[in-house]
């Protein structure tokens, strides 16, 4: 590009920069992606928020281009605003009178191949909205115009435009789409057409927009130039990575509607993404608990002080907004994001759980997705919903709808490693951009969210620790970080989602035979709660008994916890049940005994 055309497009989106440059060979261009933002254009010292059409109009017009002709479904054909309407009509001839209305597909392939052919005068042709026209028409109505746009692109000669800012140019024709794949594999590629991606805003972009919409809720007495001004630029900017500039626009309009000052600039950002001003994140009651969080959980999940004390850091890290804090901006990403790892029945659920309390004072603020359910062919579409033209679109997906209803939550996603690859996929996704698109076409935000991850990698596989090496803590925590890098690299063949994960890998340790003990007396104490609660019968166990139960229930810690309980249900739960059933009315004190009938075998006596 030579240095009158940089001078000349300064300041102008990078994709318009990138079309400007193939004018003089390329007639057909298939723009995708972020068409339905705003586009900052400069004019003169200032810039302005253009929609997609009318930038392509002014970066046309600096080329020496003055006039476009606009289509669409919803507007019919017309002349762009701020073009040569007489070159307009020149260039349509005989199809003049079609401005106003909305042609045939056949009228509209003669109106294109009339632009491409008109020497006289430089026009272009914009088409707009035609993936939602295409999708909702007679495909074999539509031909015709795909074939005249490909005789376009590729018969089509440039015409020279002496005097102007290019010697040659070829008249164009710009397709709007919303993906390249809503067009014929044949129409998106080859001589003389151009794809043209319009990316979300970048860092330099975000921060140009946001001098532009802040200023109109800095207070009067502070300039954009003074040190506080530039410091919520650069917050707003930072928290608003991944917004397209029309989202600017709408979280500045909330902030006034809201009476949210600019200091608080965040507080609008995070009502745009989730509807809510308040972060409980911030919460100085949830500041408090989290002094004493390592014995609330503990309280909670026994044997686990080193996965506890691991977990109560990165919560200190994401309460105090330190996720992601060596990076130069703020991370989009969840709030958190967790992996525990380690042998079944050890409390990694159950730790979930218990965070979603602590956090939210909510068990209800976790929902749990068990993997092992999203191992087929199409399982994405549970997560997010399916698309247009399947069953179920419009409904949402299990995942998305959650978020959408509970932003401020745990999301528990069991055995990840089972997920089908496209579900990974989804997790890279969010991890990085802490959003996701539904099958509706919405967009879902986790910026608020704690996502947890469960896995039994590294664990009770041959060639990893077994459970008598648990002892050298040290070891037994980096063998099983080996065995899921090794999984996540040569297995399942993500390596970046465990890098998105990070050093967030939380390593569980068996179950103790002490530690087990623990659990099950909990076990024990909660079904005594349940009789007297429930049937109003006062269960005694004498303190041999409960020693010998004990015993029998922690013999085998195979399972962990799950075994416990499984074995507490057989030993005691089931006799006392059937004791209970049958005993005479008006029993009120039951004595329990437990011998050894048979294997697994306990016996109720009722006294």
């Amino acid at each position: 590009m030579s240095a009158r055309d940089s001078a000349r497009l300064a300041g102008y989106p990078s994709w318009l920069v990138y079309v400007d440059s193939v004018l003089p060979v390329a007639a057909l261009y298939v723009v995708h992606g972020n068409i339905r933002d705003l586009q900052l254009i400069p004019r003169g010292e200032q810039v302005t928020f253009q929609r997609v059409p009318a930038a392509i109009r002014d970066m046309l017009s600096s080329s020496g281009m003055p006039t476009v002709l606009y289509h669409s479904a919803l507007h019919g054909l017309s002349v762009l605003s701020g073009s040569d309407e007489q070159a307009a009509r020149r260039a349509l001839g005989p199809h003049e009178r079609a401005l106003g209305t909305t042609p045939s597909y056949a009228d509209l392939a003669e109106i294109a191949a009339r632009v491409a052919a008109h020497a006289p005068d430089p026009v272009a042709l914009i088409i707009d909205y035609l993936s939602q026209t295409v999708d909702a028409g007679d495909p074999d109505q539509v031909r015709p115009l795909y074939l005249e746009l490909l005789r376009i692109a590729g018969e089509g000669t440039a015409y020279l435009r002496p005097g102007g800012p290019r010697t040659s140019l070829r008249n164009p024709v710009f397709l709007l789409v919303d993906q390249p794949t809503d067009l014929p594999p044949w129409l998106v590629s080859g001589d003389g057409i151009r794809q043209v991606p319009v990316p979300l805003p970048d860092i330099g972009v975000r921060t140009r927009a946001a001098r532009g919409v802040l200023a109109g809720i800095l207070p009067e007495d502070r300039e954009l130039a003074r040190p506080q001004s530039r410091a919520i630029v650069d917050r707003f900017r930072d928290a608003t990575q991944g917004l397209t500039l029309r989202a600017l626009i709408e979280v500045v309009q909330i902030s006034r509607d809201a009476d949210i000052p600019a200091e608080r600039i965040e507080d609008a950002v995070r009502r745009y993404r989730v509807g809510l001003v308040e972060d409980p994140w911030r919460s100085p009651v949830l500041v408090e608990k989290l002094r004493t969080g390592q014995q609330i959980l503990a309280d909670r999940v026994k044997g686990q002080p080193r996965a506890i004390a691991r977990v109560v850091d990165i919560l200190v890290r994401s309460v105090s907004g330190m996720t992601a804090a060596h990076h130069r901006d703020r991370g989009t990403g969840p709030r958190g994001v967790m992996f525990f790892a380690g042998p079944t029945g050890v409390g990694k659920t159950e730790l979930a759980k218990s965070i979603a309390q602590l956090l939210f004072g909510d068990d209800e603020a976790y929902t749990r997705f068990d993997m092992s359910e999203f191992a087929q062919d199409a399982a994405d579409n549970r997560l997010i919903g399916s698309p247009p033209g399947y069953i179920g679109h419009g409904h949402g997906g299990e995942l998305t709808n959650a978020v959408r209803d509970r932003p401020f939550s745990v999301l528990l996603f069991d055995e990840i490693e089972k997920a089908h690859p496209r579900v990974l996929d989804k997790f890279l996704q969010i991890l990085s951009d802490g959003r996701l698109t539904d099958g509706s076409g919405d967009t879902v935000y986790f910026n608020e969210a704690l996502i947890v991850f469960t896995s039994n990698l590294g664990v009770g596989q041959e060639g990893t620790l077994a459970e008598d090496s648990a002892a050298d803590g040290a070891a037994y925590e980096h063998a099983v970080q080996q065995a899921i890098e090794t999984a996540f690299t040569e297995g399942l063949h993500r390596p970046e989602l465990l890098g998105r994960i990070g050093d967030n890998i939380v390593v569980f340790d068996y179950i103790a035979p002490g530690t087990a003990r623990q659990i099950a007396n909990g076990y024990i104490d909660n079904v005594l709660a349940r009789v007297r609660r429930e049937l109003d019968i006062g269960l005694t166990i004498p303190d041999p008994v409960r020693e010998r139960l004990l015993d029998r229930v922690t013999a085998d810690l195979s399972k962990g916890a799950r075994g416990v309980g499984n074995n507490l249900e057989a030993a005691f739960v089931n006799p006392l049940a059937r004791a209970v059933f049958d005993a005479a009315p008006g029993s009120q004190r039951v004595i329990a005994d437990v011998s050894d009938d048979g294997p697994g075998i306990a016996t109720v006596r009722l006294t």
